[in-house]
């Protein structure tokens, strides 16, 4: 599978309760914070990892996880 993004997951331990307040927070594009927040399978460009992690003081491990194939299969 790969990596995917836990960005919705993340953002909300961090206080912001949708994808709304996750785009007024950091200052994305709307489109891209949308995108983000409701699509685990999309990834983060290099720029919008800075601007989440400057946000929220975090660390791109923080929202983003590795999946092998093999971990589908259980």
């Amino acid at each position: 599978m790969g990596i995917v993004n836990t960005i919705a997951e993340f953002v909300t331990a961090q206080g912001c309760k949708n994808a709304y307040e996750f785009w007024k927070t950091t200052g994305l594009s709307q489109a891209t914070a949308y995108r983000l927040y409701n699509n685990p399978d999309a990834f983060p460009s290099k720029e919008t990892q800075d601007a989440i992690c400057k946000t929220f003081n975090a660390q791109p491990g923080d929202f983003l996880r590795y999946v092998s194939d093999c971990d589908e299969d259980d």
